[in-house]
C-alpha cells in the first residue's frame, strides 16, 4: 500500500475510491475496502481509500481532551495495509476543510484531484459541512460529474450493527471479547513502562506500570484481563494478566487509575521500554480485599485462569 499525505500531485488510474475515518478498521470497514479492491481489479484501475487526520471530532470539538478513539493514524495505516487497498490518501482535517460543502468536496477533491471513476460509500456515511452530505448527495454529484456510485449495505454480526461507536461502547463496558469479534482482531494498546511502587513485586506478582503512548487511546473499563504483550519491536508475544483500576486494597493509595501488567513468562527488566498489549478476555471486576494476603491469593487464581485461556 502506498501512502499519500495530501491529495495534490497524486496521479491515479481512474480509481475506485472510498472514504472515511476508519477508526479501528473493523469488519464493516474491511468489507467496504474489500469491495473497493474487487471493483478496481475488475476494471483494471487503482483501489484508493481516503481518510482524515486528525480525527474530525478533534478539530470540531470545543474541548477535545475527553475524546477517545480505537486507533491513531499510525495504527490505522498498519491495519489498512492488511486490507489489500493499493493507495491510502491522508487528508489533513482543518477548520477550513470542515466548512467545505459536500458537493464542493466531491467536485474539488474526489473528481478534480483524485479523478475518481467509481465511489463506494458506507451505508451511513456523512461528510461535508455540518455532515450535510450523504449517499444521496454523492448520487446527485455523480450525475453532474460523470462517476459511478455504489452504496454498500450495513455490516452486521449476529444481527448487531458493526460500527466504531458500538465497539467503543463495548470496550468502555469491558466486553473485550465482543469488541474483538467486531474488530476482527484483539483490541490493542501501546504504552511505555514507567517506574511504580513495586507493590506487586513484594507479593510475588511483579508488574509493569504502563502509560499509553496516545493520550486519546480508549482504555477498556477497570478490571482484570487476560492479555498478550510484546516488548519494543520484538514480535514475540508473551502471556500476561493486566489490571486497570485504582488498587483499592493498597494502603496510602492516591486513588489514581493505573494500568499494570504482570507478564507471566518474561523476567527481563521492562522499565523505560515500549509495550503493546492485546486484550483477550476479561477475568473479573477490580475488587477490594480484606488483606494483601487475600489479594495475593486471588492474583494466583487469576494467573492460572489467564494461563488456561491464553495457552488453551
Amino acid at each position: 500500500m502506498e501512502v499519500h499525505y495530501g491529495y495534490k500531485g497524486v496521479a491515479f488510474n481512474r480509481p475506485v475510491v472510498t472514504m472515511g475515518v476508519f477508526d479501528g478498521v473493523h469488519l464493516g470497514h474491511r468489507m467496504l475496502l474489500k469491495r473497493v479492491v474487487e471493483e478496481a481489479e475488475k476494471s483494471g484501475t487503482d483501489a484508493v481509500a481516503v481518510t482524515f487526520d486528525p480525527h474530525p471530532r478533534m478539530v470540531l470539538a470545543g474541548n477535545p481532551g475527553h475524546l477517545r478513539f480505537l486507533t491513531d493514524i499510525n495504527e490505522r495505516i498498519e491495519l489498512l495495509r492488511e486490507t489489500g487497498i493499493g493507495h491510502l490518501v491522508i487528508i489533513e482535517f482543518t477548520r477550513e476543510l470542515s466548512r467545505m460543502t459536500a458537493s464542493e468536496f466531491v467536485e474539488t477533491i474526489l473528481c478534480r484531484q483524485l479523478k475518481a471513476s467509481h465511489l463506494i460509500s458506507g451505508f451511513n456515511h456523512h461528510f461535508g459541512r455540518r455532515h450535510e452530505g450523504d449517499s444521496n448527495t454523492i448520487v446527485e454529484c455523480s450525475h453532474r460529474m460523470d462517476f459511478r456510485v455504489t452504496k454498500e449495505k450495513a455490516f452486521r454480526l449476529e444481527g448487531e450493527l458493526v460500527s466504531s461507536s458500538s465497539i467503543r461502547k463495548l470496550l468502555e463496558g469491558g466486553n473485550v471479547e465482543r469488541a474483538a469479534s467486531m474488530l476482527g482482531y484483539d483490541y490493542f494498546l501501546g504504552g511505555k513502562v514507567i517506574s511504580g511502587r513495586r507493590i506487586g513485586r513484594n507479593i510475588g506478582f511483579p508488574t509493569a506500570n504502563i502509560v499509553p503512548l496516545n493520550e486519546h487511546k480508549l482504555i477498556p473499563s477497570s478490571g482484570v484481563y487476560a492479555v498478550k504483550v510484546s516488548v519494543d519491536d520484538n514480535p514475540a508475544e508473551h502471556i500476561a494478566m493486566l489490571n486497570i483500576g485504582r488498587r483499592p486494597t493498597i494502603e496510602d493509595n492516591d486513588g489514581s487509575s493505573t494500568i499494570e501488567v504482570h507478564v507471566i513468562d518474561f523476567d527481563s527488566d521492562l522499565y523505560g521500554r515500549n509495550m503493546t498489549v492485546w486484550f483477550h478476555d476479561r477475568l473479573r471486576d477490580e475488587m477490594k480485599f480484606e488483606s494483601i494476603d487475600a489479594l495475593a491469593a486471588q492474583l494466583a487464581r487469576d494467573r492460572e485462569m489467564a494461563i488456561a485461556l491464553l495457552r488453551g
